[in-house]
Parts: C-alpha cells; structure tokens; sequence
C-alpha cells in the first residue's frame, strides 16, 4: 500500500517534477515506483487476484518482497518450476491487462 499511495501522491503533482523513474524490478521494466503505471498495477493485481490469488501472491513474495524463486516455492510449498511457469503467466497477463494491444514477450 506504500508504494500506491506515494504513486498516487506523485500522480497529483505537476509532472516532470525533474525525478528519475527507477524500474520496480529489472524483471517488471515497464512500472516504475512514482509513475501513474504502479496504480495501473494495482489494479491489474486486483484483477488477477480475483480470478487467481495464488499468481497474485506469486508477483507479491517475487517483486514486492524480492524473494528468490527458491525462496518463493518453498513459501508456496510448490516447486520452483510452477513457481517460474505460474511468473512467467502472471507477468505476461498482467503486462496485456496494463498494454491492451501490445503483444511483446515479456517472460
């Protein structure tokens, strides 16, 4: 929730307030912390938990938390295998659901 509110306390100031756009994480490239696309996110996680919670939290020890995938499937209690196939779903679902139109590979 910390990162929505300060995306969203950025969003209502003037723009191109001179700040450089830092990525979430090498692997999500195309949201970066400050930026109108982290509430796009937001919402798109919203979305994606409402049809598969599991994926959502995936995202969240992954990227949010920075768990390793090792890490990540033993908190799962899932191999690391599902772990990277149900990230490499979750990441592509969600880049669509913020890009309609755009088809890129982003896994």
């Amino acid at each position: 929730m910390i990162l929505i509110d300060h995306a969203r306390e950025i969003h209502t100031q003037m723009r191109g307030g001179g700040y450089d756009r830092v990525p979430l994480s090498e692997d999500l490239v195309w949201v970066n912390i400050g930026s109108p696309e982290l509430l796009d996110l937001n919402h798109a996680l919203d979305e994606l938990g409402a049809l598969d919670a599991g994926k959502v939290q995936l995202v969240e020890l992954r990227y949010f938390l920075g768990c390793t995938a090792e890490e990540t499937a033993d908190l799962m209690q899932v191999s690391k295998a599902t772990v990277d196939r149900d990230l490499r779903f979750a990441k592509s679902w969600l880049y669509r659901r913020m890009h309609p139109g755009i088809v890129e590979d982003v896994a």
